[in-house]
């Protein structure tokens, strides 16, 4: 190492980040999770350029005149807007590295399952722009797990399914790798779009991200409820044009998320079903039962559908929000050590290029 390489190392930081759909987490080593903000940009329409972000940019969200638009370039835990997604990498981070910090040392990235290597190469291209010196990328349900206080070493299998705004990652782990593992592009964002359609076609009235979110969480639920409750809501009528109230019941809402919850659970017996030719790892599934983490995991009557349905305990988590940004932490300050699970970091990516 000659003396340059000495001083900006020692000038920088290391960073972890959960690149949520629906949220970004930052973690900082000895200083935890420093930062949650939601995964939006609003930018000026006819100029392109970007007028704030994050909590600031949900603030705005809706009620902006036509030359402002919000967007969330981050879709199914992918990059899908990538000037966007850099200019709210770089803005976060901004809010919690102190400007004395010279650049970013090392980075590691929760990723979902099933990445491509376009959108590898998407995610690794904007880590570079904001500065990071290596990049490391983890899958998200091995960071859920190491979050959870599990051993991803260890020779025991683990299940944990990981429902976040943008995808549902299941995997079966053990002795460092996956042995069955799927990323399901539908997840809690995909709940609050069937709740405005709903609306839309019941009622021809169109409701806020914030109204569908609202419903979600007071009415959503994966198993029928023995009381059903009626909550009002409002929205714009979309045929006059004219702000309306309309009284739901949980039972049609309901109704209208049992395929996505069907979904959900079929996958997730279809993974415990891929270990009939590994019966030690069902084995062990069956003894320690299915981690669910994620804030999709928090939806009424999820954890006990699933365990109905498969005839495994669930071991729900108590800091479902936070499990992969904490794993992610514990990975960076443990760099060493969990390397063997982690995916390319950016300079062997750019070798590829050559």
């Amino acid at each position: 190492m000659n003396v340059l390489d000495f001083l900006v190392i020692n000038n920088s930081i290391d960073i972890g980040i959960d690149l949520g759909t629906a949220n970004i987490l930052i973690y900082l080593p000895e200083k935890g999770v420093v930062l949650n903000e939601p995964s939006m940009v609003a930018r000026d329409k006819a100029k392109g350029t970007i007028l704030t972000v994050g909590q600031e940019a949900l603030d705005i969200h809706e009620k902006i005149h036509p030359g402002i638009i919000t967007v969330r370039p981050i879709a199914n835990g992918v990059i899908a807007d990538y000037e966007a997604t850099t200019v709210l990498i770089r803005e976060l981070i901004r809010k919690v590295v102190p400007r004395t910090v010279g650049s970013m040392h090392r980075m590691v990235l929760s990723v979902p399952l099933g990445i491509t290597p376009v959108e590898t190469r998407a995610l690794n291209d904007a880590a570079v722009k904001v500065g990071a010196r290596e990049l490391f990328f983890v899958y998200q349900p091995i960071a859920a797990a190491i979050g959870l206080g599990l051993d991803p070493f260890e020779a025991m299998g683990n299940m944990v399914v990981d429902i976040g705004g943008g995808t549902t990652d299941i995997a079966v782990m053990t002795y460092g790798g996956i042995a069955s593992g799927e990323s399901l592009r539908m997840a809690g964002n995909d709940i609050n779009g069937r709740i405005t359609q709903f609306f839309r076609n019941t009622f021809n009235l169109a409701i806020s991200d914030y109204a569908a979110e609202n419903v979600k969480l007071s009415m959503a639920s994966a198993e029928e409820l023995q009381d059903d409750a009626s909550m009002v809501v409002r929205g714009m009528n979309v045929g006059t044009g004219l702000p309306e109230s309309v009284t739901i019941h949980s039972e049609d809402i309901n109704d209208a998320l049992k395929p996505l919850f069907s979904l959900m659970i079929t996958t997730i017996k279809k993974h415990i079903e891929t270990l009939i030719v590994k019966p030690e790892l069902a084995l062990d599934i069956l003894e320690r039962g299915i981690f669910l983490t994620g804030g999709g995991s928090q939806i009424k009557g999820l954890s006990h559908k699933v365990q109905q349905e498969t005839g495994i305990p669930i071991v729900p988590s108590k800091e479902p929000m936070t499990d992969v940004i904490k794993g992610v932490g514990i990975i960076l300050e443990n760099l060493e050590h969990y390397k063997p699970i982690l995916g390319l970091d950016f300079k062997e990516l750019k070798k590829e290029d050559s």
